[in-house]
C-alpha cells in the first residue's frame, strides 16, 4: 500500500521530518517487527526495546510509527537519530493503530488463499508421489507435501502450508495457512497449528482485533501431543525448534520462540512472545507470562507461575516462581506455622 492508503486507517497521523508528498508516495509492502525487519515496511515503536533495536538498523525504506507519548518523551534523541529522507510519524494510541492498520495488510496476505476447493482439484498442490493421504483429508491451495508423509483422516492442511519428508499428521489435525512443518515430525489428533493469536486492543467499549498473518515454522523431529494449540505470529512466524517435544493440552501463544530440545509437559501455557532457551523443561500446568525470556537448560516445576525472566540452568517452582530451595523452605515454614497449637 502507498502511504496515502495507510493514512486512511490512521487519521490522527502526524509526520516527523517527513513531507506529505514523500510519505504519500512511499510503498509499504508489509508490517515488520524485529524478526522480519526489512525495507518497504511499517515498524511500530512504542517502547525503549523497539527504539533501541531500530536505532541500530538501516532505516532506509522503513516507516517508523511512534506512539505520541514515547515520541514526546524522546523527541530530542529521535530528532538527532533520524537522518534526512528517513520516514517517521506518531499517533496517539499506537496499539489501536496496530489493530486498524493490520487489517488491510492481512487482507492482502490472505487473498491468495483458497480453502474452499481442494488444491488437488485446483492443480496447485505439490504432493510427493510417496506421500500417503487418507480419505477425508483437505489440502488447500499451494500446499507442498514431501516424501513419505502420512496424513490421516479428517486432517486439514490449509493454503500455503508445507510438510517435510517423513512427517505424520494423525486424525483431525488442523494446519492453518502459512504453517511450515519440518521433517520426521509427529502431530497428534486434535491439535491446531497456526490459529490467530489472542490479540485485542480496547477502546470505547470495543475490543479491536490485531490481525495475525505471521504463520508458524516448526523444525525437524518435533512431536506434538493431542489438542495442542500453537498460535501463529502476528507479523512474523512463531518458531518451534528442532527436537521439541510438546505434551497434550498445551497452549503456545503468538510470537513464541522455542529453541531446540525444549520439553513442555501437559497443560503448560505460554503467553505471547515468550522465548524459551534450548533444552529447558516445563512441568505440567506451568504458566509463563507475556514477553518473558527463559534461559537454556532451565527447569520449571509443575504448576509454577513464571512472572519474570529466568537465566540458564535455573530450577524454579511455585507462584510466583522462585528458586526451588527457597520455595521448599517457604512451604516448610508455612507447614510448621499451621501445625503449631
Amino acid at each position: 500500500m502507498k502511504g496515502m492508503d495507510v493514512k486512511k486507517y490512521l487519521p490522527d497521523l502526524n509526520l516527523i521530518h517527513t513531507s506529505e508528498e514523500a510519505f504519500n508516495a512511499f510503498s509499504i509492502e508489509k508490517i515488520c517487527d524485529r524478526e522480519n525487519y526489512g525495507p518497504f515496511s511499517l515498524y511500530f515503536c512504542g517502547a525503549p526495546k523497539f527504539w533501541d533495536f531500530i536505532k541500530e538498523q538501516d532505516r532506509k525504506d522503513v516507516f517508523i510509527l511512534f506512539s505520541k507519548k514515547f515520541y514526546e518523551k524522546n523527541e530530542e534523541e529521535i530528532s538527532q537519530t533520524l537522518k534526512e529522507g528517513e520516514l517517521a510519524g506518531y499517533i496517539e494510541n499506537l496499539p489501536l493503530g496496530m489493530s486498524f492498520v493490520s487489517k488491510p495488510f492481512y487482507d492482502e496476505v490472505v487473498k491468495g488463499d483458497n480453502d474452499e476447493v481442494d488444491g488437488r482439484q485446483l492443480g496447485t498442490a505439490d504432493i510427493h508421489p510417496t506421500a500417503v493421504i487418507a480419505q477425508h483429508v483437505f489440502i488447500g491451495a499451494n500446499v507442498k507435501i514431501g516424501a513419505n508423509v502420512r496424513i490421516l483422516p479428517g486432517t486439514v492442511v490449509s493454503s500455503h502450508c508445507s510438510i517435510g519428508k517423513g512427517t505424520t499428521l494423525f486424525p483431525n489435525v488442523t494446519l492453518m495457512p502459512r504453517t511450515h512443518i519440518g521433517e520426521n515430525c509427529r502431530i497428534h489428533s486434535g491439535s491446531v497449528i497456526g490459529a490467530d493469536g489472542f490479540g485485542y486492543n480496547f477502546d470505547k467499549g470495543v475490543h479491536h482485533k490485531v490481525w495475525h498473518m505471521g504463520g508458524v515454522v516448526i523444525g525437524n523431529d518435533v512431536e506434538i501431543g493431542t489438542n495442542v494449540s500453537i498460535d501463529q505470529g502476528t507479523f512474523s512466524p512463531s518458531l518451534i525448534g528442532n527436537g521439541v517435544k510438546i505434551d497434550n493440552l498445551v497452549q503456545v501463544g503468538h510470537n513464541c520462540k522455542l529453541a531446540d530440545g525444549v520439553i513442555l509437559c501437559g497443560q503448560v501455557g505460554l503467553a505471547g512472545s515468550v522465548k524459551v532457551g534450548a533444552y529447558t523443561v516445563m512441568g505440567g500446568q506451568a504458566g509463563v507470562g507475556p514477553d518473558l525470556e527463559i534461559g537454556s537448560q532451565t527447569q520449571v516445576g509443575g504448576g509454577a507461575g513464571v512472572t519474570g525472566n529466568l537465566g540458564d540452568k535455573e530450577i524454579v517452582a511455585g507462584y510466583p516462581a522462585r528458586p526451588i530451595k527457597e520455595w521448599l523452605k517457604g512451604l516448610a515454614y508455612i507447614r510448621k506455622m499451621t501445625l503449631k497449637k
